[in-house]
């Protein structure tokens, strides 16, 4: 106010003994007549009131915390929607998305098409995003010489499979290349690098949908992996193609002993179901054993698969002619002694337990038997070539598309056939090397997830989050996992999926439960009469409270509309974060081709042996002359860049905002 007067200075410089006084009151003036009052107001009122000490209470603060941390571009965050009230972005952070995501709504709702494609495209986008940010950064590495390759690969090889692990930095700068692709960087121990990557393993009961996302992951240039039985060019999943034979023998072994559990026969209070648990188990893995180790010798070299165990199941006197063969080789007479010993007394005509064995085996046989029934099936099963190795494929973060055709394959051979694979997968996620810093994330998602519930697919939400697998399922109503009361797998799969999202149309006990799972909030509550005479509330509030509601009611989950959700997740910090979202369709740039960018790494693809890089620079011709930059305006209308380009070292033909691709045909260049 007083630097709003006309000549203040002049005013202080001759009035200030009349100035000074006004203000030595308003600084006493001030304090002594607020301080009272406000103390008076917080320890009468506040202090004394418990519903507002409360709301204080639940107040959070102000954060000024670095939100990027654990989120971001460079990480696997998966975006939900946006929260229909706060217009916020509902992201999940990559730590949570190993917690488990549940996606619940009737048939028609749009679980598939406007959740789990999205969501599954979104993926595709970032390891799009991974494979061409890592291929640029690589290419300039390799011109700056902090890094060379570390076997030489031709060109258009490089170019359509490049990965950071192709680099091996110059030993005197190490630090120099862990600092410029630290946000490329899992985990880095000196000797082993783990590069940001992610993998996908997409399993549904219909073809339309995997469909689509083939055509995704061919628009962003991404390799996958297709399991269709009606595909003659789908990959086999053949259990025998692990290297290590006790390993084979170990997930056959459970692998056929957890389908048949998963009949409604997970009670093992019986001791004599016990004890032919015990005996399948034994038979079935050194029957493995023996048929890994005996067939590739019998027949040039060739995988066994399960048709040979079914044969070997049905008649065992094959077993016995090929374990006599088995003790003809000494190393392997020596190393399966005490295999051989068992098949003697168990499987030989002379044994007294043939026929009791044959009995308790006779379930583990119709197993087998009913899902080589459908010949596409029993192409991916048996097929001794084109096999998909789980352990690599979680290593590398490939691709996998999974089509159980329910609808051609039937109910019965759909759940066979699917959980097969699951529990396939299992057996390499369980045994997964390195740790939880050097294990790539991957991404389980499976449609119509009910008929697999089973004892034998509980782990899936227990430990896989240790092994930095994250699953995404769906279901039509809670009751596909069990009923109410059972506290068995239904507890466990909904306690385990921190992410949970819903839509509408359920039926009223599912609407109570979630009304429930989505939580509560605080607000204040009261009451006040309405004047009729003078149309107007009373402003006086009564019944003043500071109580919990709950977030959405069951006659609100009940009533969603058409592309409407209510989500529930929790961010980093362990926060639940709830709210209403609209979500739609896959949108339109998935649908379309992705620019994949092509450098010319012909010149860095030397072998190593004697090869100095930094020849390749010392041999160019033509270098750029900061002595004789062009500056002559007169000589040309065209309007010049104040700011010279070098263009002495690139080899593309245009220059443009996107200068990528190397059309030059002219290898001297």
């Amino acid at each position: 106010m007083l630097f709003s007067v006309p000549n203040y200075s002049y005013i202080i410089a001759n009035f200030m003994d009349l100035i000074k006084p006004a203000f030595s009151a308003f600084a006493w003036y001030i304090p002594v007549c607020t301080f009272f009052p406000l103390f008076k107001w917080l320890y009468t009122v506040v202090y004394d009131t418990l519903y507002i000490r409360e709301s204080i209470w639940d107040y959070g603060g102000i954060d000024l915390s670095d939100k990027s941390v654990g989120m971001g571009p460079y990480t696997c965050e998966m975006f939900i929607a946006k929260d229909r009230e706060t217009g916020k972005v509902v992201k999940t952070p990559e730590a949570r998305r190993f917690e488990s995501t549940l996606v619940v709504g009737v048939s028609g709702s749009g679980k598939t098409s406007m959740v789990f494609e999205p969501m599954i495209a979104r993926d595709m986008e970032k390891k799009y995003f991974f494979k061409e940010t890592s291929k640029e950064l690589g290419y300039t590495a390799l011109k700056t010489h902090i890094a060379t390759l570390n076997t030489p690969y031709s060109n258009d090889y490089i170019n359509e499979n490049f990965s950071l692990n192709m680099l091996t930095p110059v030993p005197s700068k190490e630090k120099v290349f862990k600092a410029y692709f630290s946000k490329l960087i899992y985990n880095y121990d000196g000797s082993n690098t783990v590069y940001k990557n992610l993998g996908i393993t997409y399993m549904a009961p219909d073809y339309e949908s995997v469909a689509h996302m083939r055509d995704v992951a061919s628009n962003f240039g991404i390799k996958y992996h297709i399991i269709d039985p009606n595909d003659s060019s789908s990959i086999g999943l053949n259990p025998f193609t692990y290297e290590d034979p006790i390993k084979t023998s170990i997930a056959i072994s459970s692998i056929i002993k957890r389908m048949y559990a998963s009949e409604d026969r997970e009670d093992m209070s019986n001791h004599d179901e016990a004890f032919m648990e015990n005996v399948v188990t034994q038979a079935i893995e050194n029957l493995v054993l023996m048929l890994k180790e005996m067939y590739p010798i019998l027949h040039n070299g060739d995988t066994p698969n399960l048709e040979d165990l079914l044969e070997l199941l049905n008649d065992f006197d094959l077993i016995e002619d090929m374990a006599e063969q088995m003790r003809a080789n000494p190393e392997l007479a020596q190393k399966y002694k005490i295999q051989l010993g068992y098949f003697k007394k168990t499987f030989y005509k002379t044994a007294q337990g043939r026929e009791e064995t044959a009995r308790y085996l006779q379930a583990s046989a119709a197993q087998i038997e009913n899902m080589l029934r459908y010949p596409g099936v029993k192409n991916i099963l048996c097929n001794r070539v084109n096999n998909l190795n789980y352990d690599k494929a979680l290593a590398n973060g490939d691709v996998t598309l999974v089509c159980t055709r329910r609808g051609d394959l039937g109910a019965s051979i759909h759940k066979a056939f699917g959980l097969f694979f699951i529990l396939l997968m299992q057996q390499s996620v369980l045994s997964r090397p390195g740790n939880e810093k050097t294990r790539i994330p991957h991404f389980l998602y499976i449609d119509e997830f009910p008929p697999f519930v089973c004892k034998a697919t509980e782990d899936i939400f227990t430990l896989y989050r240790k092994y930095r697998v994250g699953t995404i399922i769906s279901a039509q109503n809670l009751s596909q996992f069990g009923v109410k009361n059972d506290y068995n797998f239904r507890q466990t799969l909904l306690a385990n999926c921190t992410t949970k999202i819903v839509f509408g149309n359920n039926t009223p006990e599912d609407n109570e439960w979630w009304e429930k799972e989505l939580g509560d909030k605080r607000r204040w509550m009261f009451t006040h009469d309405y004047k009729t005479d003078q149309g107007k509330y009373d402003s006086t509030y009564k019944s003043i409270k500071w109580q919990w509601i709950p977030n959405y009611k069951a006659g609100k989950v009940q009533a969603l509309k058409f592309k409407m959700i209510i989500y529930k997740t929790k961010d980093l910090k362990g926060k639940s974060l709830v709210g209403q979202a609209k979500i739609d369709f896959m949108e339109s740039r998935y649908k379309e081709k992705q620019k994949i960018k092509i450098y010319d790494f012909d010149r860095f693809a030397k072998a190593s042996g004697n090869h100095n890089p930094a020849e390749d620079y010392s041999s160019r011709k033509n270098k750029f002359d900061f002595q004789h930059i062009f500056t002559n305006l007169n000589e040309t209308d065209e309007e010049i860049d104040p700011i010279q380009k070098n263009t002495t070292d690139s080899n593309y033909k245009f220059d443009g905002e996107d200068p990528i691709a190397n059309f030059n045909s002219n290898k001297n260049n």
